[in-house]
C-alpha cells in the first residue's frame, strides 16, 4: 500500500486524509498540541452539503451553523476536531506536537526524520506522497518549524495568495459600526468573528480572542468550502498520478 503524508492539520488535509484512508498509508504532522487549535481559519460556509458528506447529523447539531447573507457560520476550530477524530477513527496515523527535522529524496519515496515533544518521540518514515498545507498553519513567536529543505516533489494546496491577517471575536452588540472593508462572520452565540487587513477598529468591550495569520487574499477562498472542494482535488491528482 502506498503512503502519504501531510504536513499541517488543516481542513484540506483532513478532507485529503478521510478521502485517502481506505487505499493508502495516511500520516498527518501537526505542531501545535491538538488538532484545530489555535484557530487560523474562518468559520464561513456557503454550502452546508459539503461538510455534511463528512460529518453526522449529531456532529452538524454540535456545531450550531448560523444563516447569513453570505451562507453560514460556524466555529471552524471545532470542524477541524470532528474531522480528526473521523480521520482517527479510519486509521490515520495523527501526530501532534510533532516536528519533521530532515526530509531526504531516495529514490520514489521520501525519508521523513521527525520527533515529538516526548524524550522518545521519534523516529522515521517513508512516504510515497507529501501534501505541504502549511500556509493556512499557525506559528507562535519563536516556535519551531516544519524542515522540509531539498524536496522536489511536493503537493501544495492552491489558494491563491495568502496576506497577513489580524483576527478576533467580539460581542455581537459592539459590531455595528465595522469599516467596510472587514470579513465579518456573525455566530450563534452571540460572538462575531472580525478579520482586518490592518487592525484599525477595536470593540468598544474588547477582544474576546485574537490572532495574526495569513488567509488567502480573495475571500472566497477562505470558505470551507474552498479547503473542502481543494482537499478533494488533491486527492484526485495524487490518485491520477498512480
Amino acid at each position: 500500500m502506498k503512503s502519504v503524508v501531510f504536513v499541517g492539520g488543516t481542513i484540506s488535509n483532513m478532507i485529503s486524509a478521510i478521502e485517502m484512508s481506505e487505499d493508502y498509508t495516511v500520516t498527518v504532522f501537526e505542531l501545535n498540541a491538538e488538532i484545530g487549535l489555535p484557530c487560523t481559519a474562518p468559520g464561513h460556509i456557503r454550502d452546508l452539503s459539503l461538510l455534511e458528506s463528512y460529518l453526522d447529523s449529531a456532529q452538524m447539531s454540535f456545531l450550531q451553523p448560523y444563516p447569513f447573507a453570505e451562507g453560514y457560520t460556524l466555529r471552524s476550530e471545532w470542524v477541524l476536531k470532528h474531522l480528526g477524530s473521523i480521520a482517527a477513527y479510519k486509521g490515520v496515523n495523527i501526530f501532534t506536537r510533532t516536528r519533521i527535522t530532515e526530509c531526504f529524496d531516495s529514490g520514489d519515496s521520501v525519508a521523513i526524520e521527525y520527533i515529538g515533544a516526548g524524550s522518545k518521540d521519534s523516529g522515521q518514515i517513508e512516504c510515497d506522497y507529501l501534501v505541504d498545507d502549511r500556509q493556512w498553519t499557525y506559528s507562535a513567536p519563536g516556535s519551531k518549524e516544519h524542515n522540509l529543505n531539498g524536496l522536489n516533489e511536493i503537493q501544495i494546496p492552491d489558494f491563491g495568495e495568502f496576506i497577513h491577517m489580524h483576527g478576533g471575536t467580539s460581542l455581537h452588540s459592539d459590531c455595528s459600526n465595522l469599516p467596510h472593508n472587514t470579513y465579518s462572520l456573525p455566530r450563534h452565540e452571540g460572538l462575531t468573528e472580525v478579520w482586518q487587513e490592518v487592525p484599525i477598529w477595536t470593540p468598544r468591550r474588547g477582544w474576546i480572542e485574537t490572532i495574526t495569520c495569513f488567509l488567502p487574499k480573495i475571500i472566497e477562498n477562505r470558505t470551507i468550502d474552498a479547503q473542502i472542494i481543494e482537499g478533494r482535488r488533491v486527492v484526485n491528482k495524487i490518485n491520477n498520478c498512480d
